[in-house]
């Protein structure tokens, strides 16, 4: 660990500090190590009838790189190397209670990637490794639950998939740190996210980097229904590709002297911040309780503008303010005029970030339903000045529901 510990990003260790003493936590956990008590085991089991461990005999480059990982990263624990036939280009790794560490990586993946690509990928996973990320089982630790609901609560759930993040932001340093530079990493990254080799594209980090600016503006809503968890990016366990390789880059500007270590971290957590919903987590409570009140007259005058409010508005608007119901007032003109009294107070109190992301999710309430009718459109620009943000931000948001993978 030591020899790895300036890899770990601050948002990594301050928050698995945090989150080992919440109460909800050690209690999922410890019902997850009743739950899976053999589940290393029994992975194990399954990639050995259906993929193939790489020997050394049979695959020495995959091996070689394997060792110059674990030597840079100090981790001598026992590692068993696995390829699945699988056309998609990915990797991941698992561990058991008394077995071997297991790094897996797909057929497509050990034909395309070169040396240093690959030791990038097994450095990330060996990453987990070192770091025992393994430790907060994710998103199991968030999303369990019994008869008396989920064992932890809303906040700190939004806590464990941030927590999640960082991580795999570490695991990308270890990464780097085997594959000997930024370069070969960020390449391997454009390569996952795109599926594609270099013989068919040309890489361009920078061209790849600005789809990130354009996440600012344009969020994830969704025209089609999904899990109420799946409305909202700060319930995904990785980060956006273009959002990690800037994160590279900007450690690799570390290592070249250009900056420091809070400027590394302030560049990262600045980046990571585009997939929270940071302005219903306030740290005061009464910016926070403000917001989500904007957010649910909002809501609900969005959802009403046509006469009738769609069930998946509903769903909407229920992930985004994490409430198991949503109550539609019967007196939506006091909903209107509280909504107007709350956007003065809002614009003079709130930061802009989170103002315009009130916008975005009212804007994905509007789409939630796959069609967004002038009337409602009306509420969101008036939304849009009442918060002082350019109406540009509703644009993009509804390019993003109508075609999500441009």
């Amino acid at each position: 660990m030591s020899a790895a510990a300036d890899l770990q990003s601050r948002r990594d260790r301050v928050l698995r500090e945090e989150l080992v003493t919440d109460w909800g936590v050690s209690h999922a956990l410890k019902k997850l190590d009743q739950l899976m008590s053999g589940y290393g085991l029994r992975t194990r089991r399954s990639l050995l009838t259906g993929a193939l461990r790489l020997t050394r005999g049979m695959a020495p480059e995959p091996h070689r790189s394997l060792a110059m990982c674990r030597e840079v990263l100090g981790w001598d624990r026992p590692v068993e190397l696995y390829v699945k036939p699988d056309p998609m280009v990915q990797a991941f790794c698992t561990r058991s209670v008394s077995g071997p560490f297991i790094v897996g990586i797909s057929s497509r993946m050990l034909e395309t990637f070169s040396d240093a690509e690959l030791r990038f990928v097994i450095g990330h996973e060996l990453g987990h490794a070192v770091f025992d990320h393994f430790a907060i089982p994710m998103p199991s630790t968030a999303t369990l639950e019994d008869v008396g609901g989920r064992f932890v609560s809303r906040p700190v759930q939004l806590k464990l998939y941030l927590w999640c993040r960082a991580a795999e932001i570490t695991a990308d340093r270890a990464g780097v740190a085997c594959a000997g530079g930024v370069e070969p990493a960020a390449h391997a990254l454009l390569k996952i996210a795109s599926g594609l080799g270099t013989n068919v594209i040309k890489p361009d980090l920078s061209a790849f980097m600005a789809q990130l600016d354009a996440l600012h503006a344009a969020p994830a809503a969704c025209a089609d229904e999904r899990d109420e968890e799946g409305v909202l990016d700060c319930f995904d366990t990785h980060p956006y590709s273009p959002l990690r390789v800037r994160a590279l880059l900007a450690f690799g500007r570390l290592q070249a002297g250009e900056i420091d270590a809070d400027e590394l971290e302030r560049i990262v957590e600045g980046d990571l911040a585009v997939m929270e919903p940071t302005y219903l987590e306030d740290k005061t409570e009464e910016t926070s309780a403000l917001m989500r009140r904007v957010l649910f007259c909002a809501g609900v005058c969005v959802a009403a503008a046509n006469g009738e409010i769609d069930p998946t508005e509903l769903r909407a608007l229920r992930a985004l303010l994490g409430a198991k119901n949503v109550d539609i007032p019967d007196d939506l003109t006091r909903i209107k005029q509280e909504l107007v009294d709350k956007l003065v107070e809002a614009r003079d109190k709130v930061p802009f970030a989170g103002r315009a992301q009130l916008v975005q999710h009212a804007t994905i309430v509007a789409a939630a339903d796959g069609l967004v009718e002038p009337r409602e459109l009306a509420v969101l620009f008036d939304l849009a000045e009442g918060l002082g943000v350019d109406p540009v931000v509703i644009d993009h948001t509804l390019a993003g529901a109508a075609a999500p993978m441009d």
